[in-house]
């Protein structure tokens, strides 16, 4: 009898190790990773540019979820509340990668939560890169408290500015160029700021998802590396559109943490260059750069 029984209580065990938690923990601040800031969002079938001073820039929310996640619809839904009650947040949808019953994760997406937050779980919501909340089940009163406090959060960027520039070449490419100022003392010791273009869809149209929300908003597409430096230009090749014209684009800067010394080695290992681009812009979109790089830098002469 005993032995009739283990197999199922494995199983058992199994299937309940599988279900997405709902039990949310307290929010955790995430000290060896870094942080995220920026957001500024083109879109992507027009040509357009954009600036901002560092203060007016909205959180960064990173989400984790899944079309087959049913308690992700109430995160999902708590998000949109405090965007639509005026809290600032630019809200970025990582989907989960090799699901057969999701059909947008990406691999640098999988790649991104697995490096810097030990792995996605259905639902998790990251700010700024820096604070991490786990589940569906608020630590306060509701899920738009947490998510409010978590989002206003200040991370003492200093005096700043970040601008991006969009030129549409066709339906699948157009050239970005982009520019940021700051001041670096807001970087830890040894940290350096890295930058990236992410695309996504502003809603995808899946009925099949089991979770019931049919049209899933702000699914992460691609990611694109762009450097350290402090301005650019790239030719982008834009990914498919699921099944509308509504690509976006969003310039995120990031501050990556110097790797722990280890003490038992003499020498550190040289830090990998940046790739470069090789495309060579326009005429007229390099005046557009100088006039981003102009803007970046009136808006921060603006602030002192």
């Amino acid at each position: 009898m005993v032995m009739r029984a283990l197999p199922i209580l494995v199983t058992f065990i199994l299937v309940i190790a599988s279900i997405p938690a709902a039990n949310a923990g307290k929010a955790e601040d995430l000290e060896d990773v870094g942080f995220t800031f920026g957001g500024l969002t083109l879109n992507a079938n027009t040509t357009d540019n954009i600036s901002s001073d560092f203060q007016n820039l909205p959180a960064v929310v990173e989400y984790y979820t899944a079309t087959w996640c049913g308690n992700c619809v109430d995160v999902e839904h708590a998000l949109d509340h405090i965007e639509e009650d005026g809290v600032e947040i630019r809200q970025f949808h990582f989907h989960r990668d090799q699901d057969s019953e999701d059909p947008w994760g990406t691999e640098e997406g999988e790649a991104r939560w697995d490096e810097r937050y030990g792995g996605g779980t259905a639902p998790t919501v990251v700010f700024n890169g820096s604070i991490k909340q786990m589940g569906s089940v608020p630590e306060g009163d509701s899920l738009e408290d947490d998510f409010t406090a978590l989002a206003e959060r200040d991370l003492d960027l200093g005096t700043g500015a970040s601008s991006m520039g969009w030129e549409k070449v066709d339906n699948d490419t157009g050239i970005l160029g982009w520019a940021v100022s700051y001041d670096p003392e807001i970087l830890p010791e040894g940290a350096e700021l890295v930058h990236q273009l992410w695309v996504t869809e502003r809603f995808a149209y899946f009925p099949e998802g089991s979770n019931g929300v049919e049209n899933y908003p702000h699914v992460v597409r691609a990611l694109f590396d762009l450097g350290n430096g402090t301005a650019g230009t790239i030719t982008i090749d834009l990914p498919e559109e699921w099944d509308e014209d509504d690509l976006q684009l969003s310039l995120i800067h990031q501050v990556i943490l110097p790797e722990p010394v280890d003490e038992n080695e003499n020498e550190p290992e040289p830090k990998p260059e940046p790739a470069e681009d090789d495309s060579m812009p326009s005429l007229g979109f390099v005046g557009l750069i100088a006039a981003l790089m102009i803007a970046a830098f009136t808006v921060q002469r603006k602030q002192q």
